[in-house]
């Protein structure tokens, strides 16, 4: 036997002696038919160390675990090429999403009939529509930077929404005449979430994305369980925003399924899926087009509206303006007639010429602040569709509960 491949089948018995030189030197002379005292068998261990030889073996636990670590590796690598053939093969859309793990329909239905053929008396208001946008849910207005004109935080983003749909029910039916409607339309615009897109909101918010979903989610169903008894049925148009998205850059593809407003409107629909009072439409675009009576509105969060700017005279009036002329020129290319665009986005509540702008449930923050914006009250929008008359009684619901002005004179004048 030559040298190396003695000190070898030494170190070899070494490894299966279990480093026990006694052992390993019995060994050696058991397997080679040979007798080696302890200390030869010593100095070839140290000859091999000189040499830098290394055992050909592994210790019988050791090869046991890499055979299995081997087999499991093959396992979880075979796993992985099938999730991965059968991603590509889905490319994980919003239609498989919905259908797969929400269980859904690939697409929302179309608006209820009860939107297109008046039922009711046409002396009443008509359907009335409730606009819901930009709360921002989770986000934390500090009152010390903001002059102390507002606060805002999970509790008081709960006070106001509730608030808001208690002073909707009392418009509706205490203060209109012959309160008699077919249903209410509920349209939810988007950046519901505060998000992480920004560092300073990501490090100061009141939780995780995740956390605020499900916490909006069962506020959500308290008050549509609401609408729905007050008003007998609901629908729900929705268009996500730019605050949900899971991206730190604003996509074009998969914008839907990476946006947690879309998640939080499919987990509601998924809720009232066997529901007949309540019926949603949550398209993959940015966009829910659906007429009232005849009155055809696109509803959008207002982000991509194809127009920026302002300045510091007429500020977001004249984006949104332009922006609106190219969206109604856009859909006019598809035969599609808009009467009224209805968004969020601009946390300021705006009714001019088939334009319906809301407002936000956080109210005035930091960065309004800083940009020396107009102090917004937390508001968000009102209106009524009406059969022969179209859009009428619009306007804003205060979200805070304003404390009472002192009893004043109806009228006053100075002499």
């Amino acid at each position: 036997m030559l040298e190396k491949d003695k000190l070898v089948e030494a170190l070899n018995c070494l490894v299966l002696a279990n480093n026990n030189k006694a052992e390993a030197a019995r060994l050696y002379g058991t397997r080679n038919e040979v007798s080696v005292a302890r200390t030869t068998f010593k100095d070839w261990l140290n000859r091999a160390e000189e040499l830098g030889i290394e055992p050909s073996i592994l210790p019988p636990n050791a090869e046991a675990k890499l055979t299995e670590q081997k087999l499991k590796s093959k396992t979880e690598i075979t796993s992985l090429k099938r999730q991965v053939e059968a991603l590509s093969q889905s490319k994980l859309t919003a239609s498989s999403i919905r259908k797969h793990i929400f269980k859904l329909a690939e697409a929302s239905p179309n608006p209820p009939n009860w939107l297109i053929d008046p039922a009711s008396s046409k002396s009443s208001p008509g359907v009335p529509t409730l606009l819901l946008s930009d709360f921002h849910w989770g986000e934390v207005v500090d009152p010390e930077q903001v002059n102390h004109v507002n606060e805002y935080n999970l509790e008081t983003a709960k006070q106001r929404l509730h608030t808001t749909v208690e002073k909707t029910i009392d418009i509706c039916f205490n203060h209109t005449v012959n309160p008699d409607y077919p249903g209410i339309v509920l349209a939810l615009g988007g950046d519901m979430v505060s998000g992480d897109i920004h560092e300073e909101i990501a490090k100061t918010n009141d939780g995780y994305t995740m956390e605020h979903v499900f916490d909006m989610f069962d506020h959500f169903v308290a008050v549509i369980d609401t609408l729905a008894d007050k008003f007998g049925r609901v629908f729900v148009p929705t268009a996500y925003g730019n605050h949900g998205r899971n991206t730190r850059k604003p996509i074009t593809k998969g914008a839907a399924q990476t946006n947690f407003d879309w998640m939080l409107y499919t987990m509601l629909e998924k809720h009232y899926a066997s529901d007949i009072r309540v019926r949603f439409m949550v398209p993959t675009g940015y966009d829910a087009f659906y007429s009232i009576y005849g009155t055809n509105y696109l509803l959008t969060h207002g982000d991509r509206i194809g127009a920026r700017g302002g300045d510091g005279i007429i500020g977001i009036i004249g984006p949104i303006i332009r922006g609106t002329k190219k969206i109604k020129a856009h859909y006019d290319t598809m035969e599609k007639h808009i009467d009224c665009v209805i968004m969020g986005h601009y946390h300021t509540y705006l009714n001019h010429q088939g334009i319906i702008v809301n407002g936000s449930l956080k109210g005035y923050d930091e960065y309004a602040m800083a940009n020396r914006f107009n102090a917004e009250p937390p508001q968000q929008a009102l209106w009524f569709t009406h059969p022969d008359h179209g859009i009428t009684l619009t306007m804003s619901i205060r979200a805070d509960q304003k404390p009472k002005a002192p009893e004043k004179s109806w009228v006053s004048w100075q002499e």
